[in-house]
């Protein structure tokens, strides 16, 4: 199915203002029609939960951010779906913003990534260290080993469960 098969299927029952909310969106950021289904799904899924109208979840300010930011068409389609995503899963959302705060709040640099397993589901934490010497790859062990024996890695793997 094309994208504008999709659209006009998936939005026959909306009211026109709505419909054309979400084709000056689909128009500017000109997503895939499986990128378009999933925020189908999505603005469907939030609706219904807060039993509001597609057209006040399309003018919520993150989107219309997200839609008005510069960039390449495909990078705002991506601030934008991941906006309606927040949306959509509020608590996923709060828990990821925790979890940056508690990686930031450990201090481990710029050569430390954290990284939770998607959608904090079966798996670990996946730490990743660069260092262009020896020198600053003791140096960032060092940091990391502090942060873990002052007990600060523990709310990391408390947001896991």
């Amino acid at each position: 199915m094309t994208r504008d098969e999709l659209l006009a299927a998936r939005t026959a029952a909306w009211a026109d203002g709505e419909r054309a909310a979400l084709a000056a969106i689909v128009a500017a950021l000109r997503p895939s029609a499986h990128h378009l289904g999933d925020a189908l799904d999505w603005i469907e899924d939030i609706a219904a939960r807060d039993g509001v109208q597609a057209a006040s979840i399309l003018d919520r300010a993150e989107l219309r951010a997200a839609l008005a930011a510069s960039g390449s068409a495909p990078d705002r389609w991506k601030r934008w779906k991941d906006a309606l995503r927040r949306l959509r899963y509020p608590r996923l959302a709060a828990r990821e913003r925790e979890f940056a705060a508690a990686v930031r709040a450990l201090g481990l640099g710029r050569n430390v990534a954290i990284a939770a397993p998607p959608a904090f589901e079966g798996g670990g934490l996946t730490i990743t260290i660069r260092a262009k010497t020896q020198d600053e790859l003791g140096t960032t062990l060092d940091r990391f080993a502090a942060a873990h024996a002052a007990g600060a890695l523990a709310r990391l793997f408390a947001l896991l469960d």
